[in-house]
């Protein structure tokens, strides 16, 4: 009996077709499969990036706005309060916290986030930046230093007697103030004349210095370098100051020319606004009300009103300062006059300086604006 001939195929078609479909079927799922590792890969690499900027847009934004005052209320061992955050379109956004190092450097923590549209957490990514206080280095050794001619007449008075103005002693916030150390009351290369029923007070009540000098007279900082910093230019004389505030909560409005704290109002949103004020040329200040800072002035000053200033004041020319009648002039901290030849410094009037390490530690450490440490002082954590 004859068995069947081996040639005989019939069938293999479907069996090699069934193969190649398998096989093509598996090419066509790799080809999807690594298309879509690929695209999510991109995606997950969009979301980092989303998240990364987001992260690095809240750590700017908690430089640029975080106040000095904020900072120093920071001390090391503090648990790090939070700082600022940012929320951006697409579902992408960043929290911020600020931890003291040391009571002059701190560092800001971002961390960035990028969530789908049920809030499902897709990326986050973490920058962290050092920062320090660039403050202005000014030295007050008196409660009037002047080169030049000094008039001190009326019923003015000079005090180099340090003392903290008595609505900073007590409720809330606390303002830290440096031991009290009084000074001479003026401090002068050049003339003092003492006249009717002024009164000239301090440790001495008058120090001539003949080394005093306009390059030496601000200790570490000249004229030029304070000007640099200045955060309110004056475009004109000043009638009157008065804090202001916006929105609600309240946010104290710097853009105000005649707005320069609120130094005896704790509750005010500007009772910790400190700006330092310039003004190019002669400045007259009249009318009533109250600031604190650093104002400086090149040329001439003049001020005259029922005006209180907390802080340094400086001017490159002649200080003519003039209690009218009832009303009077009151500066806490010290007056320094630079350049005084042809003009004289007069205190007149019901006119007072005194002295006040507090107001100038407070008016130079709250006008201090942060800064990162070094050209690029941010590391991406995670």
């Amino acid at each position: 009996m004859r068995g069947p001939r081996l040639s005989d195929e019939r069938g293999i078609a479907l069996a090699v077709a069934i193969f190649a479909l398998v096989v093509i079927g598996l090419l066509v799922a790799g080809t999807f499969f690594a298309g879509r590792l690929e695209q999510q890969s991109g995606e997950n690499a969009f979301y980092a990036n989303q998240a990364a900027e987001a992260a690095q847009a809240a750590l700017t934004q908690a430089v640029q706005t975080t106040s000095a005052a904020t900072l120093l209320a920071i001390t090391p061992g503090m648990t790090p309060p939070a700082g600022p955050s940012l929320s951006l379109a697409g579902h992408s956004g960043a929290t911020t916290t600020i931890k003291a190092l040391t009571s002059s450097v701190w560092l800001v923590t971002s961390i960035g986030s990028k969530t789908n549209a049920s809030g499902t957490q897709l990326a986050t990514r973490s920058l962290a930046q050092l920062v320090r206080l660039n403050q202005p280095e000014i030295t007050v050794k008196a409660g009037l230093t002047a080169i030049g001619k000094v008039t001190v007449s009326g019923t003015s008075e000079v005090y180099g007697w340090d003392v903290t103005p008595p609505s900073w002693l007590a409720g809330s916030p606390a303002v830290s103030c440096p031991p009290l150390d009084s000074v001479a009351a003026v401090r002068y290369n050049g003339q003092v004349t003492q006249q009717g029923s002024a009164v000239i007070k301090g440790d001495p009540n008058r120090e001539q210095d003949s080394t005093l000098t306009a390059s030496n007279m601000l200790g570490g900082s000249t004229f030029n370098q304070l000007k640099a910093m200045a955060t309110l230019t004056l475009t004109g004389n000043v009638s009157g100051l008065a804090p202001v505030t916006v929105g609600n909560p309240p946010v104290c409005d710097k853009t105000v020319e005649s707005n320069w704290g609120a130094p005896t109002d704790k509750a005010n949103a500007c009772f910790t606004y400190f700006p330092i004020i310039y003004h190019y040329g002669d400045l007259s200040i009249s009318g009533t009300g109250a600031g604190q800072g650093i104002l400086l002035v090149e040329g001439n000053l003049n001020v005259q009103g029922r005006i209180d200033f907390y802080g340094p004041v400086i001017a490159t020319g002649g200080v003519n300062i003039r209690g009218t009648g009832s009303d009077d002039v009151k500066f806490y901290g010290g007056v320094m006059a630079q350049d005084v030849t042809l003009d004289d410094t007069k205190i007149t009037g019901n006119a007072m300086i005194n002295y006040s390490s507090c107001a100038i530690k407070r008016a130079v450490q709250g006008s201090a604006t942060p800064m990162a440490l070094g050209e690029r002082s941010w590391v991406q954590v995670y």
